[in-house]
């Protein structure tokens, strides 16, 4: 079977100022190996299709802390979805010729975060395709543990948008969301998706803000109730704009960069909530009484649990999500290594991108 492993990081070009001038790229290796044996509780999976994460790309250009150079080469990889063509001899739950997505996470199970139900921040926890190698190649032998039945007529290429929509659906569950004024900051993927499923979940009114117009538009057509262009406004003249005197509930940042959080704190008013779904890469200063003066909660949010996967497929199959522009571009197996490239040239171009790896039959 094909297997797509990063083997070269890409490199940033600057200048004398430090500006990036160009990206060289990374390296992308199809090596072909032997299609793995499976366990008595594990499944054989035929990759579908993938979807290109944010995280992906911070891996491809060497800025995850958890793939260093020495853990080259990193199979990556972790937004699939997948048809299962062979079963272990305990697997009574799952059928030959399913199709299936897969939770990557893998945890413990007993530290105290798993024993209460959040292995999504399990002490030892670690993702496949991120922290162990993950789903981008042809077959995949996967513990029943990690997998989600879904309604066979989704279409497969849409499957692979669950886990960021999963995503999605945690970060609003971390919120009081029900009946609340939520503002999601950035119109991209996570955020797109964000403020879909707090629609899908039963929040009040949803105001979505970005830099890039495309973006906003189609948050519109996705059925948010607000879209604001804060390069023309500050983030909190635009949550005072639609939101009135009542201001945000909550507000969630996918964007992860200091100058933007310290605009959300601005844009706080005393008892709202941040979700912090996006993330950091470098420390943010923070004056602690912004947050203790106005009961203003401070709310971390990793990945998903398992109810969230659930949800996010049901709002999937119920019709809540518009996918009509999300999948932006769609690639071969066998172009792989250009997506990554284009997604480097054409940032502002790109809102989820997807892989075919075989055929939905």
């Amino acid at each position: 079977m094909k297997v797509a492993k990063l083997v070269k990081f890409a490199q940033f070009v600057k200048d004398e100022n430090g500006k990036v001038t160009k990206i060289l790229p990374g390296e992308i290796r199809m090596d072909e190996e032997p299609v793995p044996e499976i366990g008595d509780d594990e499944v054989l999976l035929k990759i579908l299709y993938f979807g290109i994460c944010g995280s992906d790309q911070q891996i491809y250009h060497g800025l995850h802390m958890a793939v260093p150079e020495e853990k080259l080469p990193r199979v990556m990889g972790h937004e699939l979805s997948a048809r299962i063509v062979k079963t272990g001899k305990n697997v009574t739950d799952y059928r030959v010729g399913e199709k299936v997505v897969v939770q990557p996470q893998v945890f413990c199970g007993e530290c105290y975060p798993c024993r209460i139900g959040r292995f999504n921040v399990c002490e030892h926890l670690e993702v496949m395709g991120v922290h162990r190698d993950g789903f981008n190649c042809e077959y995949a032998a996967v513990h029943t543990k990690y997998l989600h039945h879904v309604p066979q007529d989704i279409p497969a290429d849409l499957l692979a948008i669950v886990e960021p929509l999963a995503v999605g659906v945690g970060c609003i569950k971390r919120s009081h969301y029900k009946g609340s004024n939520i503002c999601v900051v950035s119109g991209g993927t996570i955020g797109n998706l964000a403020a879909q499923a707090a629609k899908g979940l039963g929040a009040g009114k949803v105001l979505v803000t970005d830099l890039l117009q495309p973006k906003l538009d189609y948050a519109l057509e996705c059925g948010v109730d607000y879209a604001m262009n804060t390069g023309k406004m500050s983030l909190k003249d635009a949550i005072g704009k639609c939101f009135g005197d009542r201001g945000a509930d909550v507000i969630v940042d996918c964007v992860a960069t200091p100058p933007v959080f310290n605009t959300i704190l601005d844009a706080t008013r005393s008892s709202s909530e941040i979700v912090v779904t996006g993330n950091y890469k470098v420390p943010v200063e923070l004056f602690i009484p912004r947050l203790q003066r106005r009961e203003v909660s401070l709310i971390g949010h990793m990945m998903y649990v398992r109810e969230d996967y659930e949800d996010a497929i049901r709002l999937l199959s119920e019709g809540k999500i518009n996918t009509s522009k999300l999948i932006s571009q769609r690639w071969d197996f066998k172009d792989y290594q250009r997506a990554m490239e284009f997604a480097d040239e054409h940032p502002t171009e790109v809102m989820k991108m997807i892989v075919k790896v075989a055929e939905d039959e």
